[in-house]
């Protein structure tokens, strides 16, 4: 993680042009739905955007600016989702993002920060090793045991907290499809922590630091070259938050690039057949947040040229192939696209602590989301991320319109008949 004073050349270079609130003007295809900063959406002041979160950031940094509780709510207010970074990008080469991070664990180090709920799942991440603060030895109740497991195998499958304790039907098909293609896989059993990006993405580091490096120790123990998730969330931190501590030796595959693979290879057979219209809902951290991690060391030279050149994550990049052509793979499935897709996907409000702290804004995030999806006509909303089946079921179950949204793993394992 930079420290913030590392990211001044970000903060200085903010002309307050408004892109970070707004999907790039090209790509939009009328007014509704042309938003995608949920709380500038929500809020309507600047300070509610990533321009804002630069200014406060840059005041902070010079001592302009004194925290306060309404300060850091605002602060902690942000879903991290990602969206102000990749719009900005398309204007000017800054990292909004990391700034919005770097200020999170700024607030953190200087006493104001986390909130309560976000310092409640860091001590159960000490005390249990999950965020849910649920018994460690009840993390893998969901491995049946028709489950055909390799020993010694370089792959392994890391089903993560939200699989294991919340969505276990998720981990169970997940590991129901690799057995379906012959994948030979391997679970880490009682030394599986949870992958720490939820304590990162709240600014606390040395405890995200902790449980990531033991994650990281382990697989190195066990040989692992190659890591099966089907949590975005999961996916995102081994992208982007792993490579910071150090070399990652391993892959890191999503579900849905696995069965993208084996049905390519035509080891695995979609057959059974139910028709169905759904859109596909594009989780932050396996779409433009899922680019990995590149570090870079450096001058920032005149005109914000980067020597040597820079690396830089667009979210063009992200996962958006694999859940489309699995999809389309299914038979009797028919994919209708909302306006806000792939690297312009409106977040669920079930990231960045966001639902911990503040569950009657991350609902309206998700009612925001669902009123779009409801307005492609399909009878289901389609995505692969515990976190937005969390905050989007709980907002089409209040919405009461007919609407499901399933787990792309669901979908695929009736497919297997």
């Amino acid at each position: 993680m930079l420290p913030l004073k590392d990211l001044r050349h970000t903060m200085e270079s903010c002309n307050h042009c408004g892109q970070c609130k707004w999907v790039l003007g090209p790509k939009t295809k009328g007014y509704d739905y042309a938003e995608i900063c949920p709380i500038h959406q929500r809020f309507g002041f600047d300070a509610y955007s990533g321009q804002g979160l630069l200014n406060i950031a840059e005041e902070i940094l010079d001592g302009e600016l004194e925290y306060e509780s309404g300060l850091v709510d605002l602060i902690y207010s942000c879903t991290t989702c990602g969206a102000c970074d990749i719009n900005c990008k398309s204007v000017r080469d800054m990292e909004v993002l990391e700034t919005i991070l770097a200020l999170r664990a700024r607030v953190v180090a200087d006493g104001w920060g986390p909130m309560p709920a976000h310092q409640e799942a860091a001590g159960a991440v000490a005390a249990h090793h999950n965020i849910y603060g649920r018994a460690h030895e009840q993390r893998f109740d969901w491995l049946a045991p028709e489950v055909k497991l390799t020993k010694n195998c370089t792959t392994a499958y890391f089903a993560g907290c939200s699989a294991a304790y919340r969505y276990p039907q998720i981990a169970q098909d997940t590991a129901k499809i690799l057995n379906a293609g012959g994948l030979e896989f391997t679970v880490l059993h009682a030394e599986e922590y949870c992958c720490g990006g939820p304590l990162w993405r709240t600014g606390q580091i040395a405890e995200a630091r902790k449980v990531a490096e033991h994650n990281l120790a382990v697989l190195e123990k066990q040989g692992i070259d190659r890591v099966i998730t089907s949590c975005a969330e999961c996916f995102g931190a081994f992208r982007d938050f792993y490579p910071r501590l150090g070399p990652v030796n391993f892959r890191v595959m999503h579900i849905t690039e696995v069965v993208q693979q084996l049905i390519a290879e035509q080891r695995l057979t979609l057959h059974h057949r139910e028709d169905r219209k759904v859109t596909y809902h594009d989780p932050c951290l396996l779409g433009r947040l899922s680019e990995p991690y590149v570090p870079w060391n450096g001058e920032i030279q005149a005109f914000g040229r980067h020597e040597p050149p820079k690396q830089w994550r667009r979210g063009a990049q992200g996962v958006y192939d694999a859940p489309r052509e699995v999809l389309q793979a299914i038979p009797g499935v028919e994919i209708v696209e909302m306006v806000r897709n792939e690297e312009n996907s409106y977040c669920c409000g079930g990231g960045g602590g966001v639902a911990e702290a503040f569950p009657d804004f991350s609902q309206w995030t998700a009612r925001e989301r669902c009123r779009e999806a409801g307005s492609t006509g399909a009878a289901a909303m389609v995505s692969c991320c515990p976190f937005c089946q969390s905050a989007l079921e709980q907002a089409l179950g209040a919405a009461d319109g007919g609407m499901k949204y399933l787990d792309i793993t669901r979908l695929i394992a009736e497919a297997l008949g």
